[in-house]
């Protein structure tokens, strides 16, 4: 463990079921140490001095209480906590100057050097950009939050804060600008809004800071008028249940108060004044503050103003909210990546009839709320959405160990398969269930998928399961028993959340991009996974009970077999097994030797038997043969060859 200077003893090491701390028991003017440690190994020394008791409570009662570390005193004053770095979120609120200056560098045309944003000091608790679109609808939400005004000045964007003092006071006498010889004229014009086109209520829809961020609503009214309008403004901005009455209140008023127009002419004496400044009108009944919104320069060098009136104390509000009744979840559950699985696995359910593969998906975290299967045909340049996922998602994992060969027409009650998920259950079933199809597995990886069923699926710890009592190869994929490695994948093929993805015959053997993108967010957070669909549905099943006699007389031999469907295929009586293809077809090899590396002769037959005749068999040996060595396979209009039986014959 650490040492150093005057330490004496480590003390009273405490264990929060992660980390283990210790406190020294060293007296040391104006700091306090402490060691931690994940291992009981490796220990990392830690200091601090701000709110530390003067008498180092070392030997005092440690506990935890999920957050933080306490040791307490029966001596007042003597008590402190200590949290770990791993826990509290300070937050830290953003500068408004700071978000408009962001998003106008967004425009890639202004630097910095061509704005100015020092008048806009205020505070931010959060603002959210939920869609792309023009920089100034970002910036609108922030002008209603806190109203400024954008002008030009000089060589830059200047960003006004409304409210401001006046910059100049005009008296009477300049009100009213006119040429030489020009007869007096009106000094100050004024129009007025219809008080029904303007809004009795508004309404701020905000994002409540007092409840996780949930939408929040506030409104101001004002109840003297016969106006009707109500508007809502809705403002991605977190604020806080009084921050947002406030705001209701300043933009009901504001638009009260803005509801005129006025007009006044100035002598080029004011070329100083800009948009967005206030200016004081001394007037027969008065002054009168006016925002200047637009200046126009007359031919002969006056200045035509138009404004609104301005009062500072207006965006003082004085509202002030209630307090939240229900506050929002004080958990934030991690969504996790999307875990997916491509499958091309022979025909399991009538819904791959046609060419097709399937799909399992899960998240990596229990706070999944879905997926998306993106499909790019064209190297990454445009993706398709295929197919959505719901949560939970399917029940998959990851073997821990592998099994062998074994005999596919019993049941395998000594094979042990262990699996660990990465979500979803397992549960046993019976016998008589799993006959009947429950509890069926995709088993293995692409290019070697066994088909299996587990009777007994038993619960470990957490997520491990024991599987027992298999039926192995289903669905004719009793070849691929002995490629299994530790690390191979096992998916429940339940058809509720498995699901078929369909194909066209041209793509099969063409290697396509896939990506499993969670439910809201990007899909750049999923890596390309190159997958190509072999048509693995469609491949007729290998015959069997492959056999043959030779004629003593004529030495032909006579070859039968019995076909396999992977449609159906139900036991009925006096029924057959469907086809399942367009036609019969075979194709027998006949090979060299029991190598099985030369081809001798390929015999074509539309029927489950054919003949190898005596001249054939001389014209590819040089004699008659007492042992054939034999490959057998049925033909797809589709995929061509399905998987094949070999076997030698010796007669």
């Amino acid at each position: 463990m650490p040492t150093g200077t005057g330490f004496t003893s480590w003390r009273n090491p405490t264990w929060n079921g992660t980390t283990l701390i210790a406190f020294n028991a060293g007296q040391y003017a104006n700091t306090y140490w402490w060691v931690t440690s994940t291992d009981g190994v490796s220990w990392e020394l830690k200091s601090g001095s701000v709110g530390q008791p003067n008498n180092r409570p070392s030997t005092f009662k440690k506990g935890w209480n999920g957050s933080a570390w306490g040791s307490f005193s029966h001596g007042v004053g003597q008590s402190f906590l200590i949290t770990p770095e791993t826990f509290g979120i300070t937050p830290q609120k953003s500068v408004l100057s700071a978000i408009v200056a962001a998003e106008c560098l967004q425009s890639g045309l202004l630097t910095s050097g061509d704005i100015d944003v020092t008048a806009l000091t205020q505070s931010v608790r959060g603002y959210r950009v939920g869609s792309i679109g023009a920089i100034r609808a970002a910036l609108e939400p922030l002008q209603a939050a806190w109203p400024f005004d954008v002008v030009p000045h000089g060589y830059k964007i200047r960003f006004v804060v409304r409210g401001g003092a006046s910059v100049v006071t005009i008296p009477a006498a300049d009100l009213d600008a006119r040429g030489e010889g020009d007869a007096p004229g009106v000094q100050i014009t004024t129009s007025r809004e219809m008080d029904s086109q303007l809004p009795r209520r508004v309404t701020v829809q905000h994002l409540d800071y007092d409840r996780e961020h949930n939408a929040g609503t506030q409104y101001a009214e004002r109840l003297n008028t016969a106006a009707i309008n109500a508007l809502v403004l809705d403002l991605p901005i977190v604020l806080t249940a009084t921050e947002a009455a406030g705001k209701a209140e300043v933009l009901l008023y504001l638009y009260w108060l803005e509801r005129y127009d006025v007009s006044v002419t100035l002598p080029p004496t004011y070329n100083q004044v800009e948009p967005g400044d206030v200016v004081t009108l001394v007037t027969p009944k008065g002054n009168v503050s006016l925002r200047l919104t637009a200046i126009h320069y007359t031919s002969d060098g006056r200045i035509a103003c138009q404004a609104k009136y301005a009062r500072a104390a207006i965006y003082t509000p004085t509202a002030v909210g209630a307090s939240p009744a229900v506050s929002g979840a004080t958990t934030i559950t991690p969504v996790g990546a999307s875990e997916y699985v491509l499958m091309d696995v022979p025909m399991v359910s009538s819904a791959q009839s046609g060419p097709s593969f399937l799909v399992a998906m899960t998240g990596a975290l229990v706070g999944w709320r879905g997926g998306v299967l993106m499909q790019s045909t064209d190297a990454g340049s445009t993706w398709a959405s295929l197919q959505d996922f719901g949560p939970p998602g399917a029940s998959l994992g990851t073997c821990t160990n592998s099994i062998g060969v074994a005999e596919h027409r019993l049941i395998d009650n000594a094979s042990v398969l262990n699996v660990t998920l990465t979500q979803g259950e397992l549960f046993s079933v019976t016998q008589l269930a799993m006959l009947g199809e429950a509890n069926h597995f995709a088993y293995g990886a692409d290019g070697r998928w066994e088909i299996i069923a587990a009777q007994d699926c038993t619960l470990v710890s957490g997520t491990s399961y024991v599987l027992q009592n298999l039926l192995r190869g289903r669905f004719g994929s009793e070849w691929a028993m002995g490629l299994h490695a530790v690390g191979d994948a096992l998916v429940l093929l339940d058809t509720a959340d498995v699901a078929a993805i369909t194909m066209s015959s041209g793509s099969i053997g063409l290697s396509y991009l896939y990506r499993g993108v969670t439910v809201d967010r990007d899909i750049g957070t999923d890596a390309n996974r190159a997958f190509a669909y072999q048509g693995v549905n469609l491949k007729p099943l290998a015959p069997v009970a492959l056999t043959g006699n030779r004629d003593p007389s004529s030495n032909d031999w006579s070859l039968s077999w019995i076909r396999r469907t992977r449609d159906g295929g139900e036991w009925r009586d006096y029924v057959d097994a469907s086809l399942g293809e367009a036609s019969e077809s075979y194709a027998i090899d006949v090979y060299a030797d029991g190598s099985y590396a030369t081809v001798k002769r390929t015999i074509s037959a539309t029927v489950p038997s054919c003949v190898y005749t005596s001249i054939d068999l001389v014209s590819d040996f040089g004699a008659n043969q007492a042992t054939l060595y034999l490959q057998l396979t049925q033909i797809s209009a589709t995929v061509g060859r399905g998987y094949p039986l070999t076997a030698s014959i010796t007669r």
